[in-house]
C-alpha cells in the first residue's frame, strides 16, 4: 500500500472513523485466521505420520508403473511371437 496517499479520504465524522476502526479490525482478525489455517495445514502435511508414506508412495507410484509397463510389455511382445497353426493344412495320413 502507499504510504504517501491518504486512503482515508472518505472520513468525515467520528461514526466514519468508528466504522474505518472495526473494518480494519476485522481484516486483522480475519488475516490471523487464514495463517492459522494455514499453519495448521502445513503442520498437519509435515506430520511425520503422514510425510513419510506420503513421500514413499509418491516416489513408489513411476516405479511400479515402469513395472508394470515393462511385464505388459514382456508378455504382450511374447503373444505375438508364439507361432500358430495354419488353418488350411491338410491331416497326412
Amino acid at each position: 500500500m502507499n504510504l504517501s496517499r491518504n486512503s482515508y479520504n472518505h472520513i468525515k465524522s467520528f461514526d466514519d472513523f468508528e466504522n474505518e476502526k472495526m473494518k480494519l479490525f476485522y481484516q486483522i482478525k480475519l488475516s490471523e485466521r487464514k495463517l492459522e489455517l494455514k499453519y495448521i495445514e502445513l503442520s498437519s502435511f509435515l506430520n511425520p505420520m503422514r510425510f513419510v508414506p506420503f513421500l514413499v508412495s509418491s516416489w513408489l507410484s513411476p516405479i511400479t508403473q515402469s513395472i508394470k509397463n515393462f511385464f505388459i510389455g514382456f508378455f504382450t511382445r511374447a503373444a505375438d511371437h508364439v507361432p500358430q497353426e495354419p488353418e488350411n493344412q491338410e491331416k497326412s495320413e
